[in-house]
This record gives structure tokens, sequence and C-alpha cells, in this order.
């Protein structure tokens, strides 16, 4: 299980590591990113846990703690869940920056790829859940989350920004089949 409270540390990070004490198992291993936080790494650093727990600040190789992880408790920032759908690994988002972020934990919840809750106990029994009797949901939750990430997206924005900028709008790759047509972009 992997745990990250964005660049900052914030979120419930600490009151749901606890409550993890009561529905994982003493083989279970939950890595925690704690940001910038260096007060929170440190206290969740000092304690002792029924299970491995691996406290980090601020990392540079998100993807690849990812990549190690079964699933991810994290709020619904716009990279974090882009990062974990390239990798196929389930979200269980516990918050969101208001406005900014709201609009992601529908996308998550329509497309079955995780689970949105704020309470810390609650957030504790839906990882035993996706570990004890639910495991196939949480595999299923993988492999749909896999299908959906889009691991060369940057390089396709990239890409269709310089095909706009030279005005051949044939090259773009539009999403929808309700696309404009050359001449209908309005530019600002």
């Amino acid at each position: 299980v992997m745990m990250a409270g964005g660049g900052e540390g914030m979120g419930n990070l600490e009151s749901t590591l606890e409550a993890l004490r009561a529905t994982l198992p003493s083989n279970a291993q939950v890595v925690v990113i704690c940001g910038r936080n260096k007060k929170l790494a440190a206290r969740l650093a000092s304690k002792e846990y029924p299970f491995k727990v691996i406290v980090n600040g601020f990392v540079n190789n998100m993807s690849e703690w990812m990549a190690a992880s079964d699933c991810i408790i994290t709020k619904a920032g716009p990279g974090t869940i882009a990062e974990a759908l390239i990798r196929g690994v389930p979200l269980l988002l516990n918050g969101c920056v208001p406005c900014q972020e709201e609009g992601n934990i529908p996308f998550v919840l329509e497309n079955q790829v995780g689970a949105f809750e704020k309470d810390p106990v609650k957030i504790a029994a839906i990882i035993g859940d996706w570990f004890g009797p639910n495991k196939k949901e949480l595999a299923a939750m993988a492999t749909r989350a896999k299908a959906l990430g889009r691991p060369h997206a940057t390089y396709r924005i990239v890409r269709d920004l310089a095909s706009l900028a030279e005005g051949d709008y044939s090259k773009v790759q539009f999403l929808s089949e309700h696309s404009p047509k050359e001449g209908e972009l309005l530019m600002a």
C-alpha cells in the first residue's frame, strides 16, 4: 500500500496509517510519502507498526514507488492519478483541493479504478477488504486502471501543440468526434 499527501504531505496520513493497524496483515508493507512535511515523516518513522512501514519525505521517483504498490491512498491530484493509471495502480482518494481537483473524483469512480473516502477508519476498512475478500476486485481495478492510463500523453500534447502552432489541424489527434474542423479554432 502506498500513501501520499502531495508535495506538502497533506491529508490524514497519520490517522489513516494508525487505522490500517486493524485491517492489514503483518506481512503487509506500507510506503508513506510525506512530501516536504518533515515533522510528519519524523513522527511516523519513530513509531512501531505490526507491518513494515517505509517513510519517505519528498521523492522524485513516485512512478517507481507506484510500480511496487498494489494500491495508493492519496488526494485527487491529477498528476498522481495519471501516474497511477499508467502504472495500473487502483486509487483510494481521501480528499481533494476544492474546485481544482473535485472533478477527478467522479472520473476515478465512474471508471471503476478506485474509491473515495475521507474517514481514516473507513479507508482502512476498504483497504482491508481489497486485500481480503475483495482481492479479485482490486485486480480488476488494476486492469481497468492500466487500460485507462495514457503513458504517451505528454508527447502527444507536444506534437498536437506544434501542429496547432504551424496551423496544420489535420495532424492534431482530437479525442472527440465533435472535434473542431480547420478554421473553427479560436485563438485567444
